[in-house]
Parts: structure tokens; sequence; C-alpha cells
């Protein structure tokens, strides 16, 4: 941290002070919220924006970048883009349904696989903290992060970028990371306004990156290269002063390769056998990746009237994807997954608001803005159509497994026969040897699972500026109505040989043994099992949102502040576990296995004399009870409940310094029952999700932006959260701090060959995590240290910039699975160059 108030120091030479000021985005950017009537700073929420100059300097180029540089935010960093966790203010959950909403220019972005998408043409990005489900409805009890990109009608001209680094270093002493090939972006896009009344842009995109981490049990190759190519286009239709349609569509295509989760060692005692992957290393013996392709369609329409706004937003994505996960993560051959995707929504939000001139926040109120009553309603309308694909598939030292450990439990409840002669002396001991083995070098449990989603909402927003004749409070109340319907219809099965027989072994007196005695012969047995059917499960949300805010000014120069308390509700939708099927059908195989055991055992054991009665009704008894299959209660195993939330929190916006400073502060508490968390299958087959009952989560959020002057900005953001279950310990993933800091020093030069020069540094961390639910494992408080150069000419801009300057290593993720544990770490310090040209 030193570092970097020493560049603060170093680079804070005089300057004009004139005009000085913090800029607020939106004066910059002009962006449609159909939600609402005023700056998004002038809202009583929560909330931290960040420009497209902003995500530059700050190597932002998936939200996963905005981990820890937003207070109480946190974007674990692992795997693929299958999925992208988000946790805020103590909830958020790596499986089922997203804690926190993502829309694209105003569409939302239904499910979490879409959520990690190139940011390249993005020209801000909006994160509301705290629940927003009364405006935004499901599944935003965490917040809303809103992206937007270039509007053709207000931005015109061609931006052409290329971006090349590569990994600085090598590997820490002993591993075998590093050597990776570089990661190189390209990215083409022209804005044009062909008239007041059309306007369109196209954008082209692409990514490539060599890789860092290496598979050992692969050849030492390079896991985690990817691809990624896209196209965007938006066209903006205005026939009239007050009607307007805006038109987008986007295409990408991704190919990832796989995951860099190193072997941290045994966190119990594995059933599993043992790997030979040493701790420390990455080492699995499968191929894993993920790829997809990701089309959205978007229109929005809005017609203006003097008195009312209607809005309609009308919006379409379909996703495609595949992921290869070798299950296990050792270089044991045990079991995969293959799943694939095929997602299709459509979503239609109708809004009508009153239509007015948004209050300016500054000193004196006109007398039309008095007793201002401003009031909207909405209706939304959601469908979701999934079929996912998802096949478990043991191999050979994973069917090894299976057979041993249904062996040894079966052997575990064998009776011993001991037999005496005529004197009463033992004469020997007779001890059964169960034989069984599921033939063949792999077993698969294919599912077919299709899992539509109908939402259906009405909302309401009154405000009532000037309450009680008090110039500056404003009393806001909203309600919604939200009502989800979800079914399952699932085909999971599976079919193998079994081939089994049973045998004894005598122990004499004199300690010698007879190994080999054939009790039953052994037989093949066809086994076939599957579990079909349709589930369905809806229910009603009932979502209020009450705020008192109270606008006001700290000095003469100074615009508005304000100050606001805020009760609400929120929801998150629950949904079924569609990965528990390859546990259930586990559990029936093992059943139906005992049922043909029991069909070829008790008829030879009844005509064996040998044998006393009581132990053959005992082994009778046993077998017929473990091969009785009990109905499978598919909805108690697969179905987790919604989960809700009362927040409460009071903040303020303030700008002070006439202007130079703006800070906000917001204190929360948090109320969840039924949290939804992230946890491996009791078999080890999946991961699930599943309801932990109740949490409390207390906090608070400070940002500070300060222009100390005209070249020079600091920005500050901290973040606290307590988030402890009621009857446990903390809850996972959720970073008790996050703090970042970042200064930028702009010089402006009269050298015709050179007009702007920007120096940015900034540090971002976050810690203590707890990774598990029983808090046995955490990553400390860490952080990285980056900074990057700038220098333009005209239209052209090159940048020279620095990630991770410290190499500092930590762990971004952490999960356990059969006993083991295994977590990612952050790549090296990272350096690159991007150049940009603007016409």
């Amino acid at each position: 941290m030193h570092i970097l108030f020493l560049a603060l120091l170093a680079l804070s030479m005089p300057e004009s002070t004139d005009s000085l000021r913090t800029t607020d985005i939106e004066e910059v950017v002009v962006v449609s919220t159909p939600k609402e009537d005023m700056r998004l700073r002038r809202q009583p929420l929560s909330a931290t924006s960040f420009s497209q100059d902003d995500m530059m300097q700050r190597g932002m180029t998936s939200i996963k970048n905005l981990s820890a540089q937003v207070p109480n935010l946190f974007i674990p960093s692992y795997g693929s883009r299958l999925t992208t966790s988000v946790y805020v203010r103590g909830i958020g959950s790596r499986t089922g349904t997203p804690a926190i909403a993502l829309y694209l220019d105003g569409v939302p972005q239904v499910s979490p696989a879409s959520y990690d998408f190139n940011l390249s043409n993005v020209d801000r990005i909006d994160i509301l903290r705290g629940p927003q489900s009364t405006l935004y409805g499901r599944n935003s009890m965490g917040g809303v992060i809103r992206v937007f990109t270039k509007n053709p009608m207000h931005y015109q001209g061609t931006d052409i970028s290329f971006d090349g680094s590569h990994d600085l270093g090598g590997a820490p002493a002993g591993r075998q990371d590093g050597g990776g090939a570089g990661r190189y972006r390209l990215n083409l896009t022209h804005y044009h306004r062909i008239s007041d009344r059309f306007a369109f842009s196209g954008h082209f995109f692409g990514e490539y990156d060599g890789g860092y981490f290496r598979n050992e049990a692969r050849g030492n190759e390079l896991i985690d290269r990817q691809a990624d190519l896209g196209a965007r286009a938006r066209l903006i239709y205005k026939p009239k002063a007050d009607l307007n349609f805006d038109l987008s569509l986007s295409h990408e295509w991704l190919r990832q390769g796989g995951y860099p989760y190193e072997y941290e060692g045994t966190t119990g005692t594995p059933s599993t056998p043992a790997p030979q992957t040493r701790a420390g290393h990455i080492a699995y013996d499968n191929h894993s990746g993920y790829q997809r392709h990701l089309t959205n369609v978007g229109l929005t329409t809005e017609k203006t009237w003097p008195r009312a706004v209607l809005t309609s937003v009308t919006g379409f994505q379909h996703l495609n994807d595949r992921m290869d996960l070798d299950q296990d993560f050792t270089d044991r051959n045990l079991y995969t997954l293959i799943q694939r995707q095929n997602v299709n929504t459509i979503s239609e939000e109708v809004i009508i608001k009153k239509a007015t001139t948004p209050l300016n926040g500054e000193k004196g109120l006109t007398s039309e803005q008095k007793n201002l009553y401003l009031w909207l309603f909405g209706a939304n309308v959601l469908h979701q159509w999934t079929t996912t694909e998802g096949p478990v598939t043991f191999h050979s030292d994973g069917l090894e497994w299976l057979n041993s450990l249904i062996n040894r439990q079966a052997n575990l409840h064998l009776p011993t026969i001991t037999s005496h002669d005529d004197d009463g002396n033992e004469a020997y001991k007779m001890n059964f040897v169960f034989n069984n083995t599921i033939e063949g070098s792999d077993l698969a449990f294919p599912g077919t699972y299709k899992t539509p989603t109908t939402n259906l909402a009405l909302f309401h927003k009154s405000t009532l500026q000037h309450l009680f004749g008090a110039e500056g409070l404003t009393l806001t109340a909203s309600l919604r109505l939200d009502y989800e319907h979800f079914s399952l219809d699932h085909d999971a099965h599976y079919t193998f040989k079994q081939r089994y027989g049973l045998d004894g072994r005598l122990t004499y007196p004199d300690g010698s043994v007879r190994e080999g005695m054939m009790l039953v012969p052994t037989r093949t047995f066809e086994v076939t099992d599957a579990l079909r059917g349709s589930l369905s499960k809806g229910y009603l949300q009932l979502l209020p949102h009450i705020t008192l805010q109270y606008a006001f000014t700290c000095g003469e120069d100074d615009t508005s502040s304000n100050a606001y308390a805020t009760v609400s509700r929120g929801y998150r939708s629950g949904g079924y576990n569609i990965q528990m099927f390859s546990e259930l059908l586990q559990n029936r195989m093992q059943t139906a296995i005992m049922h043909n055991v029991a069909d070829a055992t008790i008829p030879v054991m009844e005509s064996v004399s040998m044998i006393p009665s009581d132990v053959k009704q005992t082994v009778r008894g046993m077998l017929t009870e473990m091969g009785t299959q009990q109905p499978t209660d598919v909805e108690g195993v697969t179905w987790y409940k919604p989960e809700s939330s009362w927040n409460f929190e009071i903040g303020t916006h303030l700008n002070l310094l006439s202007s130079h400073l703006s800070a906000d502060f917001a204190l929360f508490w948090m109320e969840t029952r039924d949290q939804q968390v992230s946890r491996m299958s009791a078999g080890g087959l999946g991961r699930v999700t599943a309801n932990s009952g109740r949490s409390c989560s207390l906090g608070g959020e400070a940002t500070l932006n300060l222009r100390i002057n005209e070249g020079l900005q600091l920005q500050v953001a901290y973040g606290y959260t307590h988030a402890k279950f009621h009857d446990g310990g903390f809850v996972p993933f959720v970073p008790r701090h996050t703090f970042s800091i970042d200064a930028t020093r702009t010089w402006t030069l009269t050298n015709r060959w050179l007009q702007e020069v920007t120096l940015h540094a900034g540090y971002h961390g976050a810690g203590r995590i707890y990774w598990t639910e029983s808090n046995t494992t955490w990553q400390n408080f860490a952080g990285m240290l980056d900074a990057s150069l700038s220098l333009q000419r005209k239209h052209t801009e090159l940048s020279v910039y620095a990630r991770n300057i410290l190499s500092t290593r930590y762990q971004t993720f952490y999960f356990e699975t059969m006993q083991r544990g295994f977590a990612q770490y952050t790549k090296p310090a990272e350096m690159g160059v991007q150049i940009r040209w603007r016409f």
C-alpha cells in the first residue's frame, strides 16, 4: 500500500484549480432507465458506477473484475464461464439461481451462464446493492448489475483497439505453471448516425488466451486456454420525437480449456483410491473444458405523451453450451461429467410512468416541482425453456472403487458361521466372501432434464415529494406481486451387466485357511432402471419496499446531498437440483444389485443343511431388506426452496468541498430465511443447492471520490460484512472486508506530438473468506496492485499496463469433494500494451 501513496505524493504537483469538481458519470454517459426519475447518486440506494475509461484503466474485461472493487461484492474467479457466482452483503451461491440480476441495455440476462461475457464496447456499468426485487423482480435480492453499451445517437465514429499481454517471471519453485502464449484482444466498432431519426453501431471482438496453468497428468499441457469471438449490433430508429425504437443483437462463441484446480490434500478419510497427485499441483487425467454459443436480442420501445411515458422491453436469449469435467480432479480415472445445456428465454416488460422533468437536486425548487407526485406501474412476463443432458460416467478406477465398496459393505454385514465337533470344540469358522462385479470398462448414468420456468409479475411505485410540506423530504413506496412456476421432466436411467457369486473361507483351529469354496455359483444379470416423470411447483411472493429520503445542501457552493432510510424485502428463486439424479440412480443401483444377490443366494442357502437356521433367517432378512426397492422421493431430494430476506438500510450521498469530494456511506442489516448454499452431494457426484436455515448480515460501505486538483483524482471504496448463520458459523464465500483505492493523474500537454498523459495506480483486495460452512478453511485478506500509463495523441492512444505487480499469490476459489480439497490461485504479474484508434 505504501507504494501507492508514495506515487500519489509524487504526482500531486500544483495545478490550476479552475472549475474543479468530481465528475458524475451520468453527466457524460446518457442511458435510458425507465424505472427511475433521477440520477443514480440521488436515489436512496447504495450504488457504484464505472465509465469506459474506468474499466480500461482498471483492466475490467468481464464482470468478474468487479470483485473487491465494489464494496461488499465478491465474484470468485474459477474454472469456466459456465456459471458466474456473485456474493454481495452475505448472500450468494455457486449453483442454482443468481443472487444479483444482470441487465444488458435494459434486457435481463437470466441464465448465470450468460453473465460472464465480453465487456468491450461497454460504455458504463452500474452496480446497485441491496434488494431491488420490487422493481427488478426475481433473483435481484442482492442487487442489480446494469451494463450499457454506447448509444450511436450520442456517439459517432470508429474505435479500433488491440491489446497484448504476457505473464512476467516464472512459476513458484517446484511448480510446472508458466510458459503460456500470452493474451490478445481485438475490438472494432463503428457508430454512425445517418440522421436525427436513425443511427446504428456494429461491433466485432476477438480474444485469445494462451493459458498459464499446466496439467501434469496430461503431459504438462496448458489447460486454461480460451478463444472468444463475437459481434454486436445496435439500431435506433426515431420516426417521431415522441417515439423511439432501440434494437440490439449479439452473438458470442466461446471455447475454454480446463480447470486450474490444485490438489490441496485430504480433509478426512477418502473412500476413493488415493491419487499420485502431489499437493500443490494440478494433475487430472481426463479432458475438461467448456464451450458455448450465446445469442441475445433486445427491443426497447418508448412512447412519450405530455403526462406519461410508456416503455416496452422485449428480450430473447439463446444459450447452447457443453461442459466436460473430470469430477474427481485427480490422476485416477474415476468419473467424469459431460453436461449439455440448451436454454431459450423470452421476456417482456411494460412500464408506464408519469412524465416529469427529473429533480435537479440543486438549491431552490420550482413551483412545478413542489408537492410533486410521481407514479409508475409495470408488468413483467418471462418464460424459460431449459433442456439439460448430464451423464455421469464411471471409468476403470471408478468401477473398481464401486465394486470394492459394494463388496466391502456386504462382507461387513454377512455373519460368520462357527462349527463345533461332538466334544463341543470349535471345528472351523466359515466366512462368506461376497464377489460382485459390475462388468465393462465404463458405467454411465445418462439423463435428460427439461426445466421450464414461468414468471409473472405486477409492480407499482409511488413517490411523494416534499412530504408534510417539508422541502426535500420524499417518501417512496413500492410493491410487487411475483408468481413463479417451475416444472421438471426427468428421464434418468442406466443399464449394465452384473456378475455375482458367493464363496466361503474356512478357518481351522490351527490357523490354516481353505479359500475359494463356491457356495453360490457365479451368475450374470442384466440390470436396468430408470427414473422418469414430471414434477411442478409454484408460489407467490409479495415484495414491499419503503424509503424515506431527505435532500439537503452542505454549503453554499455544494450541490444537493441526501440521506435515506429503506426497508425492503427480496427473494431468490427456488428450483430443482438435477445433479442429484446420478446419486439417486446410484442408490437404486445398489438396491437392484442386492435384489439379484438375494434371488441367487437365498435358494442355495436354504438347501445347505450345515447352515444353522438362525443364520439362514438373519441372511434371508438382511438380503431381502437390502434388495427391496423403496419409493424414491424425487421432489423431496431435488427441490430447494426460494430464499427470502428483509433488508434495513440507512445511508447518505454527500457532495462536499465545493463538489471536489463526493462521499457515499451506508449501513445495512439483512435477515435471510431459507438461505441457499452450495454443497457437494452426499455421494460426491455433483454440487447441489441446499437451504441452510437463517442467517444475519450486518455491515457497512463507504466510497470516496476526491479530485485533488485538475489532474489528480483519488477513489477509495471499503465494505464490511459480518454474515453468520443463526445456528452456525460464518457464511462461506463472503469476504469480511473488501477494499480498493485508485489514483489517476492526468497531464494535459501542448506538445504537438502528445496531448495527454495519464498514470493510474490501483490496489484492490478482499478477505477473510471462509470457503466451507464448517469454516475450517479460509483465505486471509489479500489483494493486487495494478498500474497503467496512457499516452494520447489526437486519435491515437497507447497504454502500457501491469496487473498484480507484486505477484501476490492467494486462493481465488476453494472446494472439497470426496474428502479432498482443491483450490485455484491467482496468476503472477502480467504486463501488456494496448493501442487504440478513435476516428
